[in-house]
């Protein structure tokens, strides 16, 4: 499993819905259906408060994270359906449009 991380701005009014959509879908038995068939074994959600305003922290475990991606962007599941919702109206993120994934530039480990 890779732990793959990202940032997304919160738009204004964003943290409001943001925290009712998790109130309300998360976990849930269509949250954790989808989320396993997308390849994610665990997500995690912070939010980030800076003075150029919120921004959530999110990290997925994967496998591959192009598949998840995919999968999130055109997965016919009730569920994916909501979370795409969710990314453009939160964050501004459309999911089904072509974009890259996030470059390492950095792999430093102790020894």
């Amino acid at each position: 499993m890779a732990n793959y991380c990202f940032v997304a701005p919160i738009l204004p009014g964003g943290m409001e819905k943001m925290q009712t959509f998790i109130k309300n879908e998360v976990p849930t038995p269509s949250h954790d259906e989808f989320m396993r068939s997308a390849g994610l074994s665990r997500e995690q959600l912070w939010v980030q408060h800076t003075p150029m305003g919120d921004f959530a922290v999110v990290s997925f475990e994967v496998e591959d994270a192009a598949k998840t991606f995919a999968a999130i962007a055109t997965s016919k599941h009730p569920y994916a359906a909501k979370f795409r919702n969710l990314l453009k109206t939160v964050h501004g993120i459309d999911v089904t449009q072509p974009m890259e994934l996030n470059e390492r530039v950095v792999n430093w480990q102790a020894k």
